[in-house]
């Protein structure tokens, strides 16, 4: 379901969230935005 998410989330419109973590899970970040 991690693609699905990575389709979802527009790594360069969310930069600012991981910008200090490039690795970190989109699905996490979803998690921290709700």
């Amino acid at each position: 379901m991690e693609k699905l998410v990575e389709q979802v989330w527009d790594y360069t419109k969310h930069a600012k969230f991981y910008s200090y973590r490039p690795n970190y899970a989109p699905k996490s970040i979803d998690m921290l935005v709700c």
